[in-house]
């Protein structure tokens, strides 16, 4: 990882083989030492922002996955605004034909809300209204509110809209979900929240 950072040749080649090669073992690889990187110093990635932006598109999900993440990185050095011209296209992955890309794409949004708090209210809509918005099956769309709930608990103190947090964390109290259940009982808990 070191040398991705210090070199830029070496990172140049390392996101070319990340977005462009079809070998599992090479793209994974390339983007487990991106991912870290871009963590660790986003402001030497930004530059690949099309690139990493074109995944979301990708037709292979891990891709996309990867273009979630590593653009959601990138969002604390974001100075040209790029997100906001992306955000439509990366919330639509929160009803990805792959499920595991919803799941990224909702882990992802505490990244967002934190560093782009003037997209909060359209977040959490979208969240909200979670069940009309995905084609997922009962079980799936109870496990996917688990992560919900994690991004409800970074804005909960100063949210507006606690009222409908509240509606969507009593059903999960009794979801069939074990972990939505059981991060709904934490939430509850934490805020003392009377149901």
């Amino acid at each position: 990882m070191e040398r991705v950072i210090q070199e830029k040749e070496v990172r140049d080649l390392v996101i070319h083989e990340m977005v462009n090669n079809e070998d599992i073992m090479v793209y994974y690889h390339c983007y487990y030492v991106i991912e870290e990187a871009s963590k660790k110093r986003p402001e030497l990635f930004y530059s690949y922002w099309d690139q990493f932006r074109s995944l979301l598109d990708h037709k292979n999900s891990y891709h996309r996955n990867m273009g979630l993440t590593i653009m959601a990185n990138l969002i604390p050095v974001d100075d040209q605004d790029r997100f906001s011209k992306v955000f439509e296209k990366y919330m639509k992955l929160v009803n990805d034909e792959k499920f595991m890309t919803a799941q990224c794409c909702i882990k992802n949004l505490k990244k967002v809300i934190k560093q782009k708090g003037h997209l909060e209210e359209d977040i959490l809509e979208t969240l909200l209204n979670i069940d009309s918005l995905c084609s997922y099956p009962h079980k799936q769309k109870e496990l996917l509110k688990g992560d919900i709930l994690e991004v409800f608990d970074q804005v909960y103190q100063g949210c507006k809209r606690k009222s409908e947090i509240k509606v969507l964390l009593k059903k999960a109290l009794s979801s069939v979900s074990p972990k939505t259940r059981k991060r709904a009982m934490d939430f509850v808990e934490k805020y003392q929240i009377e149901i």
